[in-house]
């Protein structure tokens, strides 16, 4: 009989649907009107912005109560495609991750999904908060502690409404407005479990990497009560080198080369983010960052949720589920985290 391993089991995703506009309709929705804001909408390849509420006129507390209600009703959409007509009783922890919400939640937002889902009182809860876009990672990180620990199923949500942190500014704020156009609204699930089955990526291996210096690059502020994207110029040109590093360190640390590496599951931060990390690694972004692209020009960017979808596209593919996968995302900070995988 195969060793048990920790391995990703089940995926599943939802995104909303209450708000869908192409690009051009954003645009106006906006009242983006410049030549330049009009090329930037373009360059995004994003087919269709995906929110759940629509987020202009809207109080601080009326954004935090649509960040609940979307919150809730996205994760447990997530977690039921992920479950496939399962139960949650075998479940031993659910772990929550969420960057958007324009309010704090207490009781915590971890309590409230299980509370919505009906898990069993026992069910250990943690929420991991304010990590951006890279949020999956440290939140993978801490369900495998946790599976290793208790040796029970641990669920992962990533869940962002990032339409209840829209703030109002002129198109003139590029941070804010390429916000504005990048991001979407949806939630990503997954199982850990200990499992023998190699039809499942076993979970081997995580680096993390962040830097103080940067702390002001990548994420929020408060500004007149209300979340505000903070998103320097320099990202595209910081971030990508401090993924590149995180992904070599994890490779050397396993003995492995990027040539080893069967598929790759890399944030869509965007699309100079991705046509950068791939030329620092010598790399073609089309082919070997495939399902990012796909999810990318689908869906957007949905913040900590992205990868789970990204996961979810390359493992529905029976041809990918052998060798190795490195999964990487890089969010507010910023901070980089990265995942080695094996099919096998």
């Amino acid at each position: 009989m195969s060793e048990l391993k920790p391995r990703i089991t089940s995926l599943g995703h939802a995104v909303a649907d209450r708000v869908v506009m192409s690009m051009d309709e954003c645009m106006e929705y906006f009242g983006y009107s410049s030549p330049s804001m009009r090329q930037l909408a373009r360059n995004t390849q994003i087919r269709l912005k995906r929110w759940w509420c629509d987020p202009i006129g809207k109080s601080v507390q009326e954004l935090a109560d649509e960040y609940e209600a979307g919150a809730l009703e996205l994760s447990c959409q997530a977690v039921q495609k992920c479950l496939d007509g399962g139960s949650l009783k075998d479940i031993g922890a659910l772990v929550f991750v969420s960057c958007t919400q324009a309010l704090p939640e207490c009781p915590s937002m971890a309590f409230r999904v299980a509370g919505e889902l009906g898990m069993a009182g026992h069910t250990r809860l943690v929420d991991i908060i304010g990590d951006g876009c890279q949020g999956a990672l440290p939140g993978l990180d801490a369900a495998y502690a946790y599976l290793l620990t208790f040796h029970q199923p641990v669920l992962l949500v990533a869940t962002e409404i990032c339409s209840a942190t829209y703030f109002p500014a002129p198109q003139t704020d590029m941070g804010n407005s390429i916000s504005n156009l990048l991001f979407s609204d949806g939630s990503a699930a997954m199982i850990l479990a200990e499992s023998p089955d190699p039809q499942y990526p076993a979970v081997l291996d995580f680096e993390h990497f962040w830097s103080k210096d940067s702390k002001d690059l990548l994420g929020y502020v408060h500004q007149q009560g209300r979340l505000k994207v903070q998103l320097a110029r320099e990202v595209p040109q910081v971030v990508p080198p401090m993924v590149v590093r995180t992904i070599n360190s994890l490779l050397t640390r396993n003995g492995l080369t990027k040539e080893d590496i069967n598929s790759w599951i890399i944030h869509n931060g965007g699309v100079a983010i991705l046509k950068e990390i791939a030329g620092l690694m010598g790399m073609d972004s089309e082919k070997e960052f495939r399902y990012s692209w796909q999810v990318l020009r689908e869906y957007g960017n949905l913040s900590s949720a992205t990868v789970g979808l990204i996961a979810e596209a390359m493992h529905q593919d029976p041809a990918n589920r052998h060798g190795w996968v490195v999964g990487a995302a890089m969010g507010a900070g910023a901070g980089v985290g990265a995942v080695l995988l094996l099919y096998g």
